[in-house]
C-alpha cells in the first residue's frame, strides 16, 4: 500500500526501513462497538483540522503487531458521522507520538501473529499535514489495495497448518493399530484423510485464482472474498478432523494440534467475518446479472 500511496518523501522514512526489515509497522482501523469493524462505514475515530496539521482522538482495538511497531497507519474519519458511506483519511503516525498511547494485548485464541492483538488509543494526537496517506477523504478506496493482498496472506499461513495438520494426522494413521489393523486402512479414516485432500487441494487453487487476478492488475474483490472465505473454513476442517483422527493424543499438549485449532478458529473473524464475504459475493452476483440483463 506504501509503496502505491505513499510520497516519495513518506516511501523513503517509512518504505524503505520497512522494506530492509529494520521497522515494523501496524495498521489501526477497527474499533470496539459500535465503531468500525466488519462495518468499515462505522468508523468514529476522528481527524480534525488543526493549526499546522491534524489532530486524531479515538480507540482502536485488534490493532494486530502494535506492540513494538515504529509507525502505524490510522485509519481516521475527516468527514460525514459514524454510518456515513466514505470520509475516512490515512494518517501515517509515529510510535513515539506522544498522542499514540499502546494499550493492553487483548487475550485471544491465537498467539502466532507477532506483536500481538492491541489497544491503542489516540488523545490530542497531532500530526503534520504530509503524514496523510494519499488524499484527504479516500482512505476506503486506499484501503482496497491492502485488504486483498493481506487477505491471502492470511489463507496462505493458515492453509500451511492444515498441511501441517494433515502432515500429523497422516503419520499416525499409518503407525496407530486399532481394531487389528492399520487406522490408515479403515474407511472412515480414510475418509477423513482424502477429505482433508480435497480441502487443502481447494484452497490452494482458490488462492492462486485470486493471486493471479491481483497480479494482473484486475478487480478481484469476489475471487479475494470466495478464497479467503472458503480456506477460512475449510482448514478449520483440516485441523479439527486431524485432531479426531489423534484420539486423545490430538487433545493432548504432546502434539500441536490443540494449538492449531487455537489458531484457525479466528481466522473465520479476522479480516471479514463469513458472513460478510458471503453478503459482498452475493451482491457483486447479483449486480453483475442486473448489468448484464439491463444491455
Amino acid at each position: 500500500m506504501l509503496e502505491r500511496i505513499a510520497s516519495e518523501e513518506q516511501k523513503e522514512r517509512y518504505l524503505a526501513p520497512l522494506a530492509a526489515g529494520d521497522v515494523r509497522s501496524c495498521f489501526a482501523m477497527t474499533e470496539h462497538a459500535p465503531g468500525a469493524g466488519s462495518d468499515p462505514d462505522a468508523l468514529s475515530t476522528t481527524a480534525t483540522r488543526a493549526d499546522g496539521g491534524w489532530r486524531i482522538d479515538g480507540r482502536k482495538w485488534f490493532t494486530t503487531g502494535a506492540d513494538g511497531a515504529a509507525f502505524a497507519i490510522v485509519m481516521a474519519r475527516t468527514t460525514g458521522e459514524p454510518g456515513d458511506r466514505g470520509g475516512a483519511t490515512m494518517f501515517l503516525v509515529d510510535a513515539d507520538n506522544p498522542g499514540m498511547k499502546v494499550g493492553r494485548h487483548i487475550p485471544t485464541l491465537d498467539e502466532s501473529l507477532f506483536g500481538g492483538h492491541l489497544e491503542v488509543e489516540f488523545s490530542d494526537c497531532r500530526v503534520p499535514d504530509d503524514a496523510v496517506l494519499g488524499e484527504v477523504d479516500q482512505g476506503y478506496r486506499y484501503a482496497q489495495v491492502r485488504l486483498g493482498p493481506a487477505r491471502l496472506t492470511h489463507c496462505m499461513r493458515w492453509l500451511g497448518i492444515a498441511r501441517r495438520a494433515q502432515d500429523i494426522a497422516v503419520a499416525w494413521a499409518s503407525e496407530r493399530e486399532v481394531f487389528g489393523s492399520r487406522l490408515a486402512d479403515l474407511g472412515m479414516a480414510q475418509a477423513m484423510i482424502a477429505d482433508n485432500e480435497i480441502d487443502i487441494a481447494a484452497s490452494r487453487g482458490l488462492i492462486l485464482q485470486a493471486c493471479w487476478e491481483l497480479d494482473r492488475g484486475n478487480p478481484a474483490g469476489s475471487q479475494v472474498s470466495i478464497a479467503k472465505t472458503f480456506t477460512a473454513e475449510a482448514v478449520w476442517r483440516v485441523v479439527d478432523r486431524s485432531l479426531q483422527l489423534n484420539g486423545g493424543r490430538g487433545v493432548s499438549g504432546d502434539v500441536l494440534l490443540g494449538r492449531f485449532l487455537r489458531e484457525v478458529r479466528p481466522f473465520r473473524i479476522y479480516d471479514g467475518p463469513s458472513e460478510t464475504h458471503r453478503w459482498s459475493i452475493a451482491k457483486r452476483t447479483v449486480g453483475r446479472y442486473r448489468r448484464e440483463q439491463a444491455r
